[in-house]
């Protein structure tokens, strides 16, 4: 096998389009997978009331394409907190959870990626973190009744680390919770991706990939800011991680995107072909 890695796109790096013909570039421009956006806009939220019908059409149009729905960025939650103090809006938070888990069931989609804000447009505080501990766990019992994945992404509030997160997968302590980790919002964490990858020894079930600077993780051109890629292509090969890599930009309203999304994969192929002259065990 050439390739270890599966590389998907995500949805808003590709330049908009309905939904089919998003996947129909995704398998044009060489991606083995593609990650849906659950947003807190009204339509991409509205996502979640799609009858049978359309939840079929849209699992047999990837098939058709080629290409996996393998995750979804559930960052609608944004909107809606988990760790909100508004009971009302917590208890739909929740309720929402529950419907993109069955979503997930419904489309075929293996992942569903919950970012680690505890709350986003309000204060957050202990209470607040509180309350989104105990709405990651009821949603991690919601998925193991579903049989979806959860993966939790460090992101810029609260949850900002892979450490952090392991600790929260640790307590909750169940089998369908697990880490997404971002490596370009580690660096603007001013963290370690390397050092904080490894800390999420089998129990990541996806990476965000792109190049970020201390000061900007927004759509550079790949191998120009200060992102390790080999030595984040080493770990992940030490660890034996064998989880599709997802490439995260943001394209949606340009079209000269395509270019910078084939970039990205060549780029990235090249160095995963780099870490593969050490073989590590597990190799096939």
């Amino acid at each position: 096998m050439s390739e270890l890695y599966r590389y998907g796109i995500y949805e808003k790096a590709l330049f908009k389009k309905p939904l089919p013909q998003l996947l129909e570039d995704a398998a044009r421009a060489g991606f083995d997978n593609f990650e849906l956006s659950l947003d807190e806009t009204d339509e991409r939220l509205g996502r979640l009331d799609w009858d049978w019908a359309e939840r079929s059409s849209f699992r047999q149009t990837a098939r058709d394409c080629g290409v996996q729905v393998y995750s979804t960025c559930f960052s609608g939650q944004r909107r809606f907190p988990m760790g909100t103090m508004d009971d009302e809006k917590r208890a739909y938070s929740l309720r929402l959870m529950e419907r993109a888990i069955q979503f997930c069931v419904d489309t075929g989609i293996r992942v569903l990626q919950v970012a680690g804000y505890d709350v986003y447009y309000e204060k957050s505080s202990a209470e607040t973190a509180k309350r989104y501990d105990e709405g990651l766990a009821l949603s991690a019992r919601m998925a193991e009744r579903y049989g979806v994945l959860l993966g939790v992404e460090p992101v810029e509030l609260y949850v900002t680390s892979v450490h952090k997160a392991m600790e929260l997968v640790r307590a909750i302590d169940s089998p369908n919770l697990h880490v997404y980790p971002d490596a370009a919002n580690l660096v603007t964490a001013g963290l370690d991706p390397v050092q904080e990858i490894r800390l999420g020894a089998g129990r990541m079930v996806g990476l965000h990939i792109r190049d970020a600077t201390p000061s900007t993780c927004y759509n550079l051109p790949i191998g120009t800011g200060t992102l390790d890629f080999d030595g984040l292509f080493a770990a992940l090969r030490e660890l034996e991680f064998q989880h599709p890599i997802l490439v995260e930009l943001w394209y949606q309203d340009d079209p000269a995107g395509a270019t910078a999304i084939r970039d990205h994969l060549r780029f990235l192929k090249k160095k995963e072909m780099s870490a593969k002259a050490f073989p590590v065990k597990g190799d096939f």
